[in-house]
């Protein structure tokens, strides 16, 4: 039994004698860079009219780094995992394993503020009153278990079902 697929609509298919046109149509479509380019060109002139200098160039070290950081180390790490995984894991337990390191990857960069403690005040108890070092291992396992879980379901029905 095969799947039949619709075929797509040839007025969006590409056209290889002529790329640039079959990019540009249909016109409408460009309308939708309008509203991004209008919000980017807003958040521009808010950040350089309401900052001074110093923050200015703390905002850039900060932009900068996140991008080189995300580039030299998160992809590469991310891309080898990808491959690490077409090599070791069923394709039918991929896409869970995936979602869960996608998934805890998230969180543990969203966490990684309070475990450090950046702009904790030892005096202060109240500011960051958790141990949010063992949260986020909690958290974490049970992403990845929940992940397991899914992987190991979806690997024994194909194997049920072959």
């Amino acid at each position: 039994m095969s799947a039949v697929r619709a075929e797509p609509d040839p007025r969006y298919r590409s056209d290889r004698a002529r790329p640039l046109r079959s990019a540009l149509t249909p016109w409408w479509r460009w309308l939708f860079l309008v509203p991004g380019l209008l919000a980017v060109g807003v958040g521009g002139y808010g950040l350089w009219s309401s900052l001074s200098t110093s923050a200015l160039g703390s905002w850039a070290v900060w932009f900068i780094s996140g991008a080189l950081l995300h580039d030299l180390v998160i992809a590469p790490v991310w891309v080898g995992l990808g491959w690490l995984a077409t090599r070791v894991l069923p394709r039918p337990a991929r896409a869970p394993v995936v979602v869960g390191f996608a998934v805890s990857g998230s969180v543990a960069l969203v966490a990684l503020p309070f475990v450090l403690g950046f702009g904790g005040d030892v005096g202060d108890t109240s500011f960051l009153p958790r141990d949010y070092g063992v949260t986020l291992l909690v958290v974490v396992g049970v992403v990845l278990a929940v992940s397991a879980g899914w992987a190991a379901l979806r690997v024994q029905r194909a194997r049920d079902s072959a």
